[in-house]
């Protein structure tokens, strides 16, 4: 079957945010007097959802969801003001061109900073849809790939999902769709997925 689609995780994949993400999670946990280590911040993955990751490292927020609330609030701010941390990786550069042969989507368990990031790498004019867990569950739940693929019209064997992580993959083998993991920030990785979907 001819592929006809890509959609892509954007963390990690599309952009590089580790750095922006430990530095808001830091800001954030010290401006609400939350004493954490930065390595331990460093090493939470960002496949998983801002709040989970505040309940991973205090514990107390997951009994307390208005304050859970306001970090959160307080999170899309600072993610606002420090975007320009996110850089693009080396995927990213191949979007325009991918975006000429493919149609394009985007599944992230980011809000509505995914449209934020998108803008802030050049790329978001390539997307026609952008599924968030503002709408849908976070992966590895994999509702937010099957509302892309209903969005785009298109079915789960005309449609590739590109992540890199294991929440992803598991997202796209619920949605029935081919998989790939892949680290954005890989040349190797980044060479071989640009060989194959574009020649």
């Amino acid at each position: 079957m001819e592929i006809k689609t890509i959609i892509f995780d954007i963390d990690g994949v599309l952009a590089d945010s580790r750095e922006a993400i430990s530095h808001n999670t830091v800001c954030l946990m010290k401006e609400f007097g939350f004493d954490v280590p930065s390595a331990r911040i460093e090493s939470m993955s960002s496949a998983h959802s801002a709040e989970s990751v505040l309940i991973a490292l205090a514990p107390s927020l997951g009994k307390d969801a208005a304050l859970r609330k306001k970090m959160l609030d307080r999170l899309r701010g600072l993610t606002w003001e420090n975007i320009a941390l996110v850089k693009p990786s080396l995927l990213a550069a191949q979007v325009p061109a991918l975006a000429a042969r493919y149609r394009l989507a985007a599944a992230s368990n980011r809000k509505s900073s995914a449209h934020l990031v998108l803008k802030q790498l050049g790329i978001d004019r390539h997307f026609e849809a952008v599924m968030t867990s503002e709408d849908y569950p976070p992966k590895p739940d994999p509702t937010m790939i099957r509302r892309a693929l209903e969005k785009m019209g298109v079915r789960a064997d005309e449609a590739v999902f590109v992540g890199d992580n294991k929440e992803d993959m598991q997202a796209g083998k619920g949605a029935g769709v081919h998989s790939i993991m892949l680290y954005g920030m890989d040349e190797e990785a980044c060479g071989k997925f640009v060989k194959e979907f574009l020649g």
